[in-house]
């Protein structure tokens, strides 16, 4: 253990643990990865999950991958960077068999599973390369994803992500499925509408002649109109026996229906945004806010139901934790995790529970509640000061006086540099020839 050097004065002011954001993408390049990693620790962000960090090409030029990462988490451990902590790992997206053309050349085929001996062979192969997390997407078939999951369960391998379509929450969560990404497939579970929307979309996924999907405002509307909360308990009673937990990312569902908001899309964060991922963000933020007047609507009611649901869950005992899905569309990295913390709170979760779904809810999923989440001898010293009681106010999460991470103290003028330094590198990103 390092010898403790330095003293700070917290008089008058709040420690709390260091936050986790429990769904972060660097885009597997450093020219995203080095100020998302500052951007998350100048606002108290110590530990994450990074959801997607497997490459399929780890040696090209400015690679942040899998090995990457875990040097990362050394160097960290060692003392010789100062940086938030990789947390988790996960896979590449798994997409099923009609995804199959965006692999790369020569790859094999169970990687974009069809079949659940495919599923299988695909859990031993990421198991082979020490993966924490396969991260599964919606278009894996039902018996590609029972498969790999069969596989991965013998494997002690653990698989999360996006449901596939054609699969329940309760199905998934009985077969374990290990966090529930988003908050588009709980609200669909708790009504009558589940049964008969995953039917149509096993047949869509599976490419049967005729199967087509519903459009959004379909699937929303009748999500909506559905809605029981006797059958929600019911899915929550599911989760809690399974060990499931819920890893919603609000904000996501909020750019659903702000996209052609102007006072939305002009946030003064948008400075810390490299102009390349800026104009992705553009770009789905124009698609999105062409969707009717009714459907947005119904999209913010869809939003407003997903953040209702997290604080049901949660009283309900399905452990919640904060995600972000940082990078994605108007998802700032570091702070979005003070929005996500803000959204529990308003729809009725105390405080002190939604400061947990970043502490010691994450801890506890990691199987660390001894040395992460918490403040205690023997510990990571990953400590936020604050200059505001968060039990009062979430949003006094944000009144960071200094984070100290590893032991190592940022003050604010620190953290204030670190964000300098992520405004010097938008810049040089709008211009890459100056």
């Amino acid at each position: 253990a390092r010898a403790g050097t330095d003293t700070v004065d917290a008089s008058g002011r709040y420690v709390v643990p260091g936050l986790m954001d429990m769904h972060v993408h660097l885009f597997r390049d450093e020219r995203v990865a080095e100020p998302t990693l500052d951007l998350l620790l100048a606002h108290g962000v110590t530990g994450f999950r990074e959801m997607a960090s497997d490459c399929w090409d780890p040696t090209r030029e400015g690679a942040v991958c899998t090995d990457a990462l875990r040097e990362l988490a050394r160097e960290i451990e060692a003392g010789t960077r100062t940086a938030p902590r990789p947390l988790a790992l996960a896979s590449a997206p798994v997409n099923g068999v009609s995804q199959r053309g965006g692999l790369p050349d020569g790859a094999p085929d169970f990687l974009a599973p069809g079949t659940a001996d495919e599923g299988r062979e695909l859990a031993r192969w990421l198991a082979d390369r020490a993966i924490d997390v396969v991260k599964v997407y919606n278009s894996v078939p039902r018996e590609a994803y029972f498969g790999l999951l069969e596989e991965a369960n013998g494997l002690d391998l653990e698989v999360s992500g996006h449901l596939p379509l054609g699969v329940s929450v309760v199905e998934a969560a009985e077969a374990g499925h290990r966090t529930l990404e988003h908050a588009r497939d709980l609200p669909v579970a708790c009504g009558a509408y589940s049964e008969p929307y995953r039917a149509t979309m096993a047949r869509v996924v599976d490419e049967v002649a005729g199967a087509t999907a519903p459009s959004a405002t379909e699937r929303i509307q009748t999500t909506l109109d559905a809605f029981d909360e006797a059958t929600c308990q019911e899915v929550f009673a599911v989760l809690v026996a399974s060990g499931t937990y819920l890893v919603p990312t609000h904000g996501t569902r909020e750019m659903d229906y702000r996209a052609g908001d102007p006072g939305y899309r002009g946030d003064e964060r948008m400075r810390h945004i490299l102009a390349p991922i800026r104009q992705g963000w553009e770009a789905d933020l124009d698609r999105t806010a062409r969707a009717p007047d009714d459907l947005v609507d119904l999209y913010r009611a869809f939003y407003e139901l997903g953040v209702r649901l997290s604080v049901m869950a949660h009283d309900a005992g399905v452990p919640v934790m904060a995600g972000t899905d940082a990078n994605d569309t108007m998802i700032f990295p570091g702070s979005a995790l003070h929005d996500e913390l803000a959204r529990f709170a308003s729809a009725g979760m105390s405080p002190l529970d939604a400061l947990r779904t970043a502490t010691t809810v994450p801890a506890e999923y990691l199987g660390r509640s001894g040395d992460l989440g918490t403040i205690a001898v023997g510990a990571l010293a990953d400590v936020l000061i604050l200059d505001a009681d968060p039990l009062a106010d979430i949003s006094n999460t944000r009144t960071l006086r200094a984070v100290v991470v590893g032991g190592r103290v940022l003050d604010r003028d620190a953290l204030d540099a670190l964000l300098e330094g992520v405004e010097e590198a938008v810049a040089a990103s709008a211009d890459p020839g100056a």
